[in-house]
C-alpha cells in the first residue's frame, strides 16, 4: 500500500511499532514544514532494499522500494505538497503530462474518479507489466478515495546470447583430403563442356565451398559485450588458459597439490597482468602528443567518465538540419553545362577467347600472391595446394577461378 501525507516523523516510534505488526513500514518523511511524507507498506513475507541512488527533487516528495522477494519489481510513490499541481488527465492542458510519461513507455491503470470532486487525482503507472480489477473506495477519513487493484508481472524472457561466426580451424585441415573431395565432387568434364562460363565458374564455386564445409565448417561463439583490453596480449591469453584448466582441475579433484598449482600461476598470472597494464599505459603516456588525448588518458585512470549528457534533439531536427546543409552545399555549385555536340564513344567488345593450357593456368594460379578475400569459395593457399584437382576443369572451361 502506498501512502502519502503520512504526517509521521523520524521521532514517533509508537505509531511505527503499530505499523510493523503485520507490515514491513518503509518510510520518508517531509524533512521540511508540517505534516507530510510518503510511505509503503509491505508485507513482512516479501523482502525489499531502498532505493537511494534516485536524485533528490526538492518540490516533489517520494519514497522507492525494490522488491526483491518473491518476485522483482520497482516501486515508487510520488507527492506533491501543497500547492497547484492537480493534473487533471481529462483536459487538453494534460496532454504533455501524458505524452512525457508515455515517453517512458509507462502505462496508466485507468480508474473512475479518486476524488469527493469527482477527479481523477490519483494516478498508478505501470511499466513492463500490467493492472487489472482496480477497484476506488471512497474513504470517510479523507477526500481521497483509496485504489486497489492487481498487478501482473510477465516474465522477462531468458537472454540468449548473440552467437557470431568467427573462423576456421584451418590447422586440421589435410590438403590431400580436400582435393580427393573436391576431385569426387566436381562434375565431369563433359557436363562442365555443355555449361556456359558462368553457370561453369558458380558450379566449381559452390563445390569448393561445400567441401571446405563438410572437412572445416566455421565454428560460432557468443558475441563479446565488450572490446578485448589492449594490453591482452597472446602470452597473457595462454597463461589464462591454463591457469582456468588448473582451477577446472583443482575444484573437480579438491587435490591439495592441485590448489597449490592453481595459486601459483594465479599469483604469477596476476603479476603478469600489472605488469602489462604498467608497461601498456607507460608507453601510452610517454608516446602522447596530443594534450587532449593524454589528458583523457589520465580521465580514464583517475575516475569514470560522466554519463553523457541527454539530448533533446529529434531525428526530425537531424533530417532538418542534414536537408538544409545539403541545399546550402549544393548552391555554391553552377549548373553544369551539357555539350550536345558530343557523340558517345563506341564501346568496344570482346567476342572471342583464346583457350589456355593445363601449365599455362597452372603458372597463373601458383605465382599469384595468395592474399585472401571474404568472397572467394575457399582461401587462397588451399586452392594452391589442391591445383591439380581443380586446374584440368579451369582449363577445359577456358575460365581461371
Amino acid at each position: 500500500m502506498a501512502l502519502t501525507e503520512t504526517w509521521l516523523r523520524p521521532e514517533d516510534t509508537a505509531t511505527h511499532a503499530t505499523l510493523s505488526a503485520n507490515f514491513s513500514f518503509s518510510h520518508t518523511p517531509r524533512h521540511t514544514g508540517r505534516g507530510g511524507g510518503t510511505g509503503l507498506l509491505i508485507s513482512k513475507e516479501w523482502k525489499f532494499t531502498l532505493i537511494t541512488s534516485l536524485p533528490t527533487i526538492s518540490s516533489f516528495e517520494f519514497h522507492a522500494v525494490t522488491i526483491i522477494h518473491p518476485f522483482y519489481i520497482n516501486v515508487v510513490v510520488i507527492y506533491r505538497p501543497p500547492g497547484d499541481f492537480n493534473i487533471y488527465v481529462d483536459k487538453p492542458q494534460a496532454a504533455d503530462f501524458q505524452t512525457l510519461l508515455a515517453s517512458f513507455d509507462l502505462k496508466r491503470a485507468p480508474t473512475s474518479a479518486t476524488h469527493k470532486s469527482g477527479n481523477q487525482l490519483d494516478l498508478i503507472y505501470t511499466r513492463h507489466c500490467f493492472a487489472d480489477q482496480t477497484i476506488v473506495t471512497p474513504l470517510q477519513i479523507s477526500d481521497h478515495f483509496l485504489l486497489s487493484l492487481n498487478i501482473h508481472i510477465t516474465p522477462e524472457p531468458p537472454h540468449t546470447p548473440t552467437l557470431v561466426t568467427f573462423r576456421r580451424n584451418l590447422r586440421s585441415l589435410s590438403p590431400n583430403r580436400l582435393s580427393t573431395i573436391v576431385s569426387d565432387s566436381l562434375p565431369p568434364s563433359c557436363k562442365l563442356s555443355a555449361l556456359d562460363s558462368n553457370s561453369a565458374t558458380d558450379t566449381l564455386c559452390s563445390t569448393l565451398a561445400s567441401c571446405l564445409d563438410r572437412l572445416c565448417p566455421l565454428a560460432s561463439r557468443p558475441a563479446r559485450a565488450s572490446p578485448p583490453a589492449p594490453w591482452l596480449s597472446d602470452a597473457l591469453r595462454e597463461h589464462r588458459s591454463k591457469l582456468r584448466a588448473a582451477e577446472r582441475i583443482w575444484r573437480k579433484t579438491k587435490n591439495p597439490a592441485q590448489l597449490l598449482t592453481y595459486q601459483t600461476l594465479l599469483s604469477s598470472f596476476s603479476a603478469e597482468v600489472t605488469s602489462a597494464k604498467q608497461t601498456y599505459y607507460r608507453l601510452k603516456i610517454n608516446n602522447a602528443t596530443n594534450p587532449r588525448l593524454l589528458f583523457k588518458t589520465f580521465s580514464s585512470l583517475l575516475y569514470p567518465p560522466p554519463p553523457p549528457a541527454s539530448s533533446t534533439l529529434t531525428t526530425d531536427d537531424f533530417a532538418t538540419f542534414f536537408c538544409t546543409k545539403t541545399a546550402k552545399i549544393s548552391a555554391q555549385f553552377a549548373a553544369p553545362t551539357t555539350n550536345t555536340q558530343d557523340t558517345p564513344p563506341t564501346p568496344h567488345t570482346l567476342t572471342s577467347f583464346s583457350q589456355l593450357s593445363e601449365s599455362e593456368v597452372s603458372k597463373l594460379v601458383l605465382s599469384s600472391h595468395a592474399t585472401p578475400c571474404p568472397l572467394d569459395p575457399i582461401p587462397s593457399h588451399l586452392l594452391q595446394a589442391i591445383s591439380p584437382a581443380v586446374i584440368p576443369t579451369d582449363s577445359h572451361n577456358q575460365h581461371i577461378s
